[in-house]
């Protein structure tokens, strides 16, 4: 049962990554008039934020996938190496977003007014 849980979890957040890289592309379109300086950075942020807590919730569900697999508590390896490769690749998703931010900032800074 508790193998089912797990895949439904792995389901929905494999969903919810899709949603998170959904929001960023659409936070980042700022190429409409409407939108100032101050709700795109608000967006971004906002979209910065559930990407970093999603990567974490990933990590926290593969932790605790892997200590029941370890106790016994489930023998469902399956489950446990696709909770690994989730988290893993968020993880990865949520590095190259940072250094991307962190290469845009460098190239604002090198900018000369």
């Amino acid at each position: 049962m508790d193998s089912i849980n797990a895949l439904n979890s792995l389901n929905s957040l494999n969903k919810a990554n899709e949603i998170s890289f959904q929001s960023i592309q659409t936070n980042l379109k700022l190429n409409k008039p409407e939108t100032t300086a101050k709700s795109a950075f608000e967006g971004f942020f906002d979209a910065a934020v559930k990407l970093l807590d999603e990567t974490n919730r990933l990590q926290l569900i593969d932790e605790q996938l892997q200590i029941d697999f370890a106790a016994g508590r489930t023998d469902d390896i399956l489950a446990v190496v696709m909770a690994q490769q989730k988290a893993y690749s968020s993880l990865n998703f949520t590095v190259q977003v940072t250094n991307k931010i962190i290469e845009a900032y460098r190239e604002i800074m090198r900018i000369s007014v």
